[in-house]
């Protein structure tokens, strides 16, 4: 009896055995396809999202052909700084280090060059007759230089300004001209005498500047209310120093936006990275911000762009662009189009993204079949015809929208 006790105890410890071991073959099978299926998957989440993003938003191959290309102008090889449309469409004003070319976009000649200016030029504007040019650039020497655009022969040098200047602009009467600076100064000079006129306030916004922002590193963008200029007249309130000085605007992402004469600035927050570019619509009740996103999944990123209701400091809508992060921005004069760029830190051609603002689509993605990083993006009044500028000193022209 003990014998076999023994025999039968030796035999289904084996079978046992056996069964543990086969079930452990089985747990390592499953552990070993499960591990391999998971290998499989992140090596094609890498490879293929990616991919993914580079199509996103989606857009039908008829729609993303909603643009043509009009002209190249590769003049120099200096970064393109600022881009100006003249009135009617015909002349576009080209701003880069130390001078300025005029081209004709009809043809593609070049109209003249000034070499004025003793830093890079910063800003770039027409007056409502298209007879004078106004520019501006990082030199102290002359602040703004009035051109006539028949000749290219400089008619008069405004001073007056402690700093350089980032933004100018013409009343439209062409009477007035406005320039702001980094700092947020504002100063206000009548075209005829050069007199510096009573300082002009209006909608300006101020955000901290991208660090990879190296073309135009300050995000100071201005919008005058010319209808009601007698309730924008006065001294430019204190509380814009304080914009400037506030901690809460340094911080990563922050905007700060002084809606008008005499008002404490609304400090907007929606971006986690710092702001790429700032951009408002022509009837001065829509900001644009840019920035990278939040996404940031095995370090893919996209573009965030966030639109603003002034009036509320609300955001009204989130665009994101497949890539990682956005430096331009551009509104079409009738409101109806947001340009901004899709450049990149890798070695493939940037792109353009042209929004439809009706309903917040993507109609256009531009292929500029550059490796040159995009400097500059501007509308023509039409709405339509769309200037780019990049790094390497070339112009394109664009016609976005069905034709």
């Amino acid at each position: 009896m003990n014998l076999k006790h023994r025999i039968s105890k030796h035999l289904f410890g084996r079978i046992r055995n056996k069964r543990k071991k086969r079930i452990w073959n089985y747990i390592w099978v499953i552990l070993s396809i499960t591990t391999c299926d998971v290998l499989i998957l992140f090596v094609l989440f890498k490879i293929l999202f990616p991919m993914l993003l580079e199509t996103t938003p989606y857009l039908l191959p008829e729609d993303s052909q909603e643009y043509t290309h009009l002209n190249s102008f590769a003049s120099t090889n200096s970064p393109v700084t600022a881009l100006v449309f003249s009135p009617d469409g015909k002349t576009l004003a080209h701003g880069m280090y130390k001078k300025i070319l005029l081209l004709d976009t009809e043809t593609g000649n070049h109209q003249y060059s000034v070499s004025e200016h003793g830093g890079v030029v910063t800003s770039l504007a027409f007056s409502p007759n298209g007879k004078t040019l106004a520019s501006t650039s990082k030199s102290m020497q002359n602040p703004v230089i009035l051109y006539d655009t028949a000749s290219g022969h400089a008619k008069s040098y405004i001073s007056g300004h402690p700093t350089w200047i980032t933004h100018l602009e013409y009343s439209p009467d062409g009477k007035i001209i406005v320039g702001a600076s980094y700092n947020g100064e504002i100063t206000a000079w009548e075209t005829k005498t050069g007199n510096t006129f009573q300082p002009i306030l209006g909608t300006l916004a101020f955000a901290k500047p991208a660090v990879y922002d190296y073309y135009y590193p300050d995000n100071i963008l201005v919008r005058w209310n010319w209808d009601i200029k007698n309730k924008n007249v006065g001294n430019t309130p204190s509380n814009l120093i304080s914009v400037l000085e506030s901690a809460a605007f340094h911080e990563t992402g922050i905007i700060a936006m002084t809606p008008g004469p005499n008002t404490f600035p609304i400090y907007l927050s929606s971006h986690k990275y710092p702001i790429g570019s700032l951009a408002f619509s022509q009837d001065g009740e829509t900001l644009a911000s840019s920035s990278r996103s939040e996404f940031q999944s095995f370090h893919i990123t996209r573009g965030k762009i966030q639109l603003w209701n002034i009036n509320v400091g609300k955001p009204t809508a989130t665009l994101r662009t497949p890539d990682w992060r956005v430096g331009r921005l551009a509104f079409s004069p009738d409101g109806k189009y947001l340009a901004s760029d899709g450049s990149k830190r890798r070695s493939d051609s940037r792109k353009i993204l042209v929004w439809d603002l009706t309903n917040h689509q993507l109609v256009s993605l531009i292929d500029t079949d550059s490796i040159c990083e995009i400097t500059v993006l501007v509308f023509a009044s039409d709405s339509r015809t769309l200037a780019s500028g990049d790094e390497c000193g070339k112009v394109d022209l664009w016609k976005v929208g069905k034709n």
